[in-house]
């Protein structure tokens, strides 16, 4: 008879291509995962697995199986978590640990999940600390500003946001005889890093080169930016959902509209976790609008 965790190993395998990140992430041993896939192929009749170099390759048969069996065992599991939950509504909410940039989560997620029936862990940093977390079992969820292709890690889309250019609301803004470009080379700029991460954006989608500036100023959160904007320290380039309350205020003001870029926001996570319908619950909170 076949067992269920030998079915759970192999997804495991089919999935992260190999057997020791496999184990890892089902918190076995490696051996223990070799002999249930070992029972599983005895039990089917049939090789799953072609065992390359740092690398599990599927067979026909291997690529059959997991098609017919994911749909069912997700299901189950899904369908598992969700009568537990139903079944126990006096305990405690369950504790997700939550990795976000601390600028996007306090002026945007929060008002978002702040009524979600979870407990939240959170841990701010930049998108490759997080990510390199989850993998590694400290974080649940992380919100990433782009997708990392590792193995093992799932995004959704979360929504996109909108940089403007960011200048004191006082600031004169006098081109003259300059080009645009030109102009801008010449300012007072903030950087979020001494490589100018977000300023490069810019240039790169309405100048096609790199920036010929170097940051006056070096801060590596957007809310300090934003702060030293309106004391008058400079200027930058900050998402539309961090500046709304200093724009109403007229402590800022967008310059020069045109130049702008978006980049999209994901919700990132272990793939076998991809059916938890507590980590859906909260992906569907943040992306309300």
């Amino acid at each position: 008879m076949i067992d269920f965790e030998w079915y759970r190993s192999f997804i495991s395998i089919y999935k992260h291509q190999s057997v020791s990140a496999a184990a890892r992430a089902r918190f076995l041993t490696q051996p223990a995962m070799s002999q249930h896939l070992a029972a599983l192929e005895a039990e089917v009749g049939e090789v799953l697995f072609i065992r390359a170099p740092r690398k599990m390759i599927p067979t026909d048969k291997g690529k059959e199986l997991y098609a017919r069996i994911v749909p069912l065992i997700e299901n189950l599991e899904t369908m598992t978590l969700e009568i537990t939950h139903a079944a126990s509504p006096t305990i405690l909410a369950p504790i997700i640990r939550l990795g976000s940039a601390g600028e996007y989560f306090t002026k945007r997620a929060l008002s978002r999940v702040h009524d979600l029936e979870v407990r939240f862990s959170v841990q701010f940093g930049i998108t490759s600390a997080l990510i390199e977390s989850l993998q590694n079992d400290q974080l649940d969820l992380a919100i990433a500003t782009q997708k990392l292709h590792l193995p093992g890690i799932e995004y959704t889309k979360i929504e996109e946001e909108t940089f403007v250019i960011v200048v004191p609301f006082d600031a004169e803004v006098n081109v003259g005889e300059h080009s645009v470009e030109e102009w801008l080379n010449e300012q007072r700029w903030i950087s979020y890093g001494l490589e100018l991460p977000i300023i490069r954006r810019i240039w790169k989608e309405h100048f096609q080169k790199r920036p010929k500036i170097r940051p006056y100023h070096v801060m590596s959160d957007l809310r300090t930016i934003l702060e030293a904007i309106e004391y008058g320290m400079g200027m930058s380039i900050l998402p539309t959902y961090l500046i709304q309350e200093s724009l109403q205020q007229q402590k800022v003001k967008v310059i020069f509209p045109d130049l702008t870029f978006t980049n999209e926001l994901y919700a990132a996570y272990k793939i076998e976790q991809k059916q938890n319908p507590i980590y859906q619950h909260i992906i569907k909170g943040l992306k309300q609008t």
